[in-house]
């Protein structure tokens, strides 16, 4: 839009306003143009407003009558305001809905500068994409969890609003959804996930610049009231997993879950060269904190107890520093019917163990049964056993909770030390020979 200014020694005011044109490649600029009004600049401060006023006047015609010259004048100013005039129409009416209002502003920012607008993402489109900028960059675990929240979020929505742009979609419908999703049976756990997933594709279209900022982000998660509390198991019950343990494979995975507090997928893949005997430490990257950088870059350093010392002594370890030691084991999965998780069932099953089943799994709703113990209760044993050792939850927490790993790496001696006091602080076991 046009405006006046004064220039320091003239007499008048000048007009200011742009016009559209083209540089030497052809794109489109825009001009500033300058013209005096032959509006005079009075002394008195009263008669500046008034003469400033039909400075502006002056140049408001100067802008007109040049974009009609250079062809952008009344034709397309006409166009504008036919289109601003049937907005106002259907906004009078009640009828000017957001998909209208998005096509209204397509049209006024082409009418105005002649370049059409980027099509806009879809939130069928935008999670499809981001899902394959995931491929790339995440575990198969972890594509298959993304894949499955994605895919209830759009079936929820139904295909019409699916393909709606992005940015129709509202937090009410979020928790909507995530309401839906509690009612069929799922955990609030499992429910907070599936929100936490939406919400990371919303965040990355953020950044994007696709959308102004998630609808997600300010959904408050479900309180996880009704999700499983994991039980420890006894020595007692450890001597009988032991004893029902179908090799000696099985044994060293068991027993690095007691005494060293890991995690079974962790545990099955460990390496010759994570063992160092003569230090009495476990060197391994957890794969639950794979993707952190500061994991990449360090491995956790686990004192060994002395339970792991007799076993790794009493066994065949491999020369090559790269080797599983628990090659049986290493190379299955944790998921499926016959993955780690399902086997690990079956021991506690032959060794007279209860799974301790927590939730029961409704007929015709979603999400599954539960139970307190699974391989992972051999980390509550090992975490517990310092407890009652009188080791301190923040050394707890530097052993099991593998919280840091950059700061891990860096143990002065005196803070190994202590490391390895609060590791004996769990009771032995009298171990028996394995199965074959």
């Amino acid at each position: 839009m046009a405006s006046v200014f004064t220039r320091p020694g003239s007499l008048f005011y000048y007009a200011a306003f742009r016009l559209p044109t083209k540089d030497a490649s052809g794109n489109k600029v825009w001009k500033l143009k300058k013209q005096v009004t032959k509006i005079a600049v009075p002394t008195g401060l009263r008669e500046q407003e008034k003469a400033q006023q039909e400075a502006l006047k002056v140049a408001l015609e100067f802008e007109r009558n040049a974009f009609t010259e250079a062809g952008a004048g009344e034709k397309g100013s006409q166009r504008i305001l036919a289109i601003l005039r049937e907005a106002g129409d259907l906004a009078a009416q009640k009828r000017l809905t957001a998909n209208l209002g998005r096509d209204f502003i397509r049209r006024l920012v082409e009418a105005s500068t002649g370049e059409a607008l980027p099509a806009e993402k879809t939130i069928s489109g935008w999670f499809s994409e981001w899902l394959k900028q995931k491929s790339g960059t995440t575990k198969a675990a972890t594509q298959a969890r993304y894949k499955a929240s994605m895919k209830a979020i759009i079936t929820y929505l139904g295909e019409e609003q699916a393909a709606l742009p992005l940015d129709s979609l509202t937090i009410g419908k979020l928790r909507e959804f995530r309401d839906k999703l509690k009612a069929e049976g799922r955990t609030a756990k499992t429910t907070n996930h599936y929100l936490k997933d939406v919400n990371s594709a919303l965040l990355a279209a953020a950044k994007e610049g696709h959308i102004q900022r998630s609808p997600a982000e300010n959904l408050e998660p479900l309180p996880e009231e009704d999700s499983t509390s994991r039980e420890p198991f006894t020595f007692a019950e450890i001597a009988k997993l032991l004893a029902a343990a179908p090799s000696e494979d099985w044994r060293g995975v068991i027993l690095l879950g007691t005494f060293g507090g890991m995690r079974l997928g962790d545990a099955a893949q460990i390496t010759r060269g994570c063992i160092d005997l003569q230090d009495r430490v476990i060197r391994f990257k957890p794969q639950k904190t794979a993707r952190k950088k500061e994991a990449r870059k360090a491995a956790i350093i686990l004192p060994m107890h002395a339970e792991l010392v007799r076993y790794f002594q009493g066994i065949d370890l491999p020369a090559d520093l790269t080797a599983p030691v628990f090659t049986s084991l290493s190379r299955v999965s944790i998921a499926g019917n016959n993955g780690l998780s399902a086997r690990f069932v079956r021991i506690m099953e032959d060794a007279g163990i209860s799974r301790g089943q927590t939730r029961d799994h409704v007929e015709g709703k979603a999400g599954r049964s539960s139970h307190a113990r699974s391989f992972h209760s051999t980390r509550h044993t090992f975490n517990s056993s310092m407890f009652n050792g009188g080791v301190s939850q923040e050394l707890r927490m530097k052993i099991v909770g593998h919280a840091d790993a950059k700061t891990n790496e860096s143990y002065t001696h005196a803070e190994l030390s202590a490391l390895r006091k609060a590791v004996d602080a769990v009771p032995g076991l009298k171990l028996k020979k394995a199965k074959g």
